[in-house]
């Protein structure tokens, strides 16, 4: 996995404490279970499945982050990542299946501050936001499936 820092940032403003982050997703799971582990972890989040419902929400709100994949059903995620950064100026970071040298070099002369590919490790990702390590999603465990008679396995 490829992840990229390339500008320094101002801190992150906070809006009523919390961080307020868009996400653009197209795939629906992956888009619930990032909501849900960055609410876990004290963010504010809306999402948005493409370009253009996440264009109604940067008309309607202000955000601190976005967070978008690349390949959306109605173009080309890059294109919202520019326009987002020299309009609202925020943090922008991509979560795609793009994985060529190329493509992440697009990203970031594009606007991407972050460039992380799938499957996207959500300590990266929590980096990347600026979150810090006490805000963390740790309390999320995840059980597999085990026979009867046996003590259960859990990863944290």
């Amino acid at each position: 996995m490829e992840n990229a820092r390339t500008r320094s940032h101002k801190p992150v403003t906070k809006t009523l404490g919390k961080m307020r982050i868009l996400v653009v997703e197209d795939h629906c799971d992956t888009r619930t279970v990032l909501a849900t582990l960055l609410n876990r972890c004290g963010c504010q989040t809306v999402i948005a499945k493409n370009m253009k419902d996440a264009r109604s929400h940067l008309a309607a709100m202000r955000f601190d982050a976005l967070i978008s994949d690349l390949n959306l059903p109605d173009g080309d995620g890059l294109n919202l990542v520019a326009e987002a950064k020299r309009v609202h100026g925020l943090k922008a970071i991509a979560v795609t299946g793009r994985t060529e040298v190329v493509e992440r070099e697009r990203g970031l002369r594009a606007g991407c501050d972050f460039y992380l590919t799938k499957p996207v490790d959500f300590h990266q990702l929590r980096c990347a936001l600026g979150i810090p390590a006490h805000h963390s999603a740790a309390s999320i465990h995840v059980v597999t499936r085990v026979p009867p008679n046996t003590r259960p396995f859990t990863r944290t």
